[in-house]
């Protein structure tokens, strides 16, 4: 059990909303299993984070399964090969501004094999890149006073770590 199951417990705990996976959600709606499916991959991770936002801005108090910085690592590492461009600057920009509205961040890095499930990618080499970008954009956009790192792999101290820092703070 890993981060959706930790946003939705964090979530219940606080009364809060939870923005369920923005990305999982639009590709299902679309009409696909897989993001690899969709033809324009550009226009999707577009979508997702424009829907993000808007999600987040309508609810403002909220848990969410991903969020705008989710966005921005991922159109990094999806476009690794691609030089920037005022398209990339641009989604950048949109991505970083929104984090700087969030008060607190929970990242759950790696600690074990994620379940396959026909639409993350589960390939080890993968998810220790994903977790390098997210600490490089935590700590370039200044957010890692604001996140909290998990550090436990069971749910049940997962949950005491992240309830025990949200009233710290």
């Amino acid at each position: 059990m890993g981060k959706t199951t930790l946003a939705q417990v964090i979530a219940s705990q606080l009364g809060l909303e939870i923005i369920p996976e923005i990305a999982r959600q639009l590709c299902k709606s679309m009409g696909y299993e897989r993001i690899g499916e969709i033809p324009d991959q550009e226009g999707f991770k577009h979508q997702v984070l424009s829907l993000q936002i808007e999600t987040e801005e309508h609810l403002v108090n909220f848990v969410s399964d991903r969020s705008t910085i989710d966005c921005w690592v991922l159109w990094q590492r999806w476009n690794i090969c691609t030089a920037m461009t005022y398209d990339t600057e641009s989604y950048y920009e949109l991505a970083r501004k929104q984090s700087t509205k969030y008060t607190r961040i929970i990242y759950i890095p790696p600690l074990f094999v994620p379940q396959e499930d026909r639409f993350r990618w589960t390939n080890l080499d993968y998810q220790k890149q994903i977790d390098r970008l997210v600490r490089m954009t935590l700590y370039e956009w200044g957010l890692l006073e604001r996140t909290c790192i998990v550090q436990s792999a069971k749910l049940e101290d997962r949950v005491k770590e992240v309830s025990t820092w949200l009233t710290n703070r």
